[in-house]
């Protein structure tokens, strides 16, 4: 199929429907119209058809982005995300089924896949080979918008799909009512974002890769080699950057950029890789107890010990959901080392006998999660499989997390049920994303 092809095929008014049903009706997120998925519903066919009409047409403006600042930490600035209208939001994601056909080989991989590629690459080199990390500086906001439409010339030639991509990276992001086109980096936070940089990359990937073992996931990039060539080329990466308008963070800034020995190890994507041993990275580490004990120390403020330990369990064993695997361990699960999950077992099992909590069941463990996800997943009924659950099981969910009697809810309509599960698995779901994001 050409990219006209697929562009109109994924506009059409029925396949928009199908993206609005799947991706968007269940969340909460409004844009700059105020405008909540559950009101736009009202008149949906309207809305997208209108949204195909123009969008092929070449009459489609998107609104401004809401914009929404995200904490990166002390003496560091936040990261700006940018969040679509839901109209918007059913028209990015269709554009973005587009550019993942059209471009199947800029596909952003799972970050586990790549860990578990550089593990195995390094397992059985010593220092004689060194690890060198780079850090792309402001990665998004530095994109530059020729290069980008020369990259997307290549394989799509229809001017209006050309037209509505580069219109939403240009549409700017604000949290007033004045704003100006953007003319330089792609939003953050959209679902078009990650496939727009892996766009912008191919050509550096392509380069890179022909000459080094490299791995890149969005600005984070690594490169294994010889130590004796390691400072060429990171030296030669650098100049290659800035020949697309990035900058990496030198060496001597004392950042994420370095070269290090392989046997001293690096943090790469929520992990810690060494010849001898991948595990959980320290702060990746810290995070999990934060998180644990927030949901621990629910108890204090409320008296649903039954949702408290539902939502502790989920946090240990993640989740299978919509076909996709969800959580910590699922993520983790390629750890080495052990003794971290015991660890983390042990501190749950303290607080929560000193929370008083042991009357009300027992927490599930991460080291028994570890081995059900790597030796038992097909036939495994210890991570909770929501999309196999019957009625009577989500009954229950649903009166244990909304503190409802069992046979008020029983006596809900079907349809009702399955709405209301739905809502509660994809807001712990999203949860869950949260707990493992950003990685770098």
């Amino acid at each position: 199929m050409t990219a006209l092809d697929i562009f109109t095929t994924e506009f059409a008014p029925n396949r928009l429907g199908e993206i609005f049903n799947e991706r968007i009706v269940h969340s909460h997120t409004v844009g700059k119209d105020g405008v909540h998925p559950s009101l736009f519903a009202q008149s949906l066919d309207v809305g997208l058809q209108r949204i195909s009409d123009r969008a092929r047409a070449g009459s489609y403006n998107f609104t401004t982005f809401k914009q929404k600042l995200v904490l990166k930490g002390p003496d560091k600035a936040p990261r700006q995300i940018s969040v679509a209208t839901v109209r918007d939001r059913v028209a990015l994601r269709a554009l973005t089924n587009v550019l993942m056909s059209v471009f199947p080989d800029a596909r952003v991989p799972p970050a586990h896949y790549i860990v578990d590629e550089v593990a195995a690459l390094i397992a059985p080199l010593a220092d004689d080979y060194s690890f060198i990390q780079i850090d792309i500086r402001n990665f998004y906001p530095t994109v530059r918008h020729d290069q980008l439409l020369r990259r997307l010339r290549t394989r799509i030639r229809h001017k209006p799909l050309l037209n509505l991509i580069m219109q939403a990276v240009c549409t700017p992001t604000s949290a007033t009512k004045e704003s100006k086109a953007n003319t330089i980096g792609i939003p953050q936070g959209l679902s078009i974002s990650n496939i727009l940089s892996s766009i912008y990359m191919m050509r550096f990937d392509e380069f890179a890769r022909s000459r080094f073992a490299y791995f890149r996931y969005v600005d984070d990039i690594l490169i294994v080699c010889p130590t004796a060539d390691a400072k060429r080329n990171y030296r030669l990466i650098q100049r290659r950057l800035a020949q697309i308008g990035l900058e990496c963070h030198r060496l001597e800034d004392k950042t994420k950029t370095k070269i290090v020995p392989l046997s001293r190890g690096v943090d790469y994507l929520g992990f810690h890789l060494a010849p001898k041993i991948t595990s959980v990275r320290e702060s990746s580490y810290r995070r999990i107890i934060d998180k644990v004990m927030t949901v621990m120390t629910g108890v204090k403020f409320n008296a649903n010990h039954a949702k408290i330990l539902t939502r502790l369990n989920l946090k240990i064993t993640g989740c299978i959901f919509d076909g996709r695997r969800m959580g910590w361990m699922f993520f983790f699960s390629m750890t080495d080392d052990l003794k971290q999950l015991q660890r983390l077992d042990s501190f749950i099992t303290k607080t929560w006998h000193r929370l008083g909590m042991n009357q009300f069941g027992t927490p599930k463990r991460f080291v028994k999660a570890y081995h059900e996800i790597n030796f038992n997943l097909a036939s495994s009924r210890y991570i909770p499989r929501f999309d196999e659950y019957s009625t009577d099981q989500k009954i229950d969910l649903i009166a244990t997390m909304m503190v409802i009697d069992r046979l008020v809810v029983a006596n809900w309509a079907i349809e009702r049920i399955n709405r209301k599960f739905f809502q509660l698995i994809r807001k712990e779901v999203a949860e869950l994303e949260k707990d493992i994001t950003p990685l770098s």
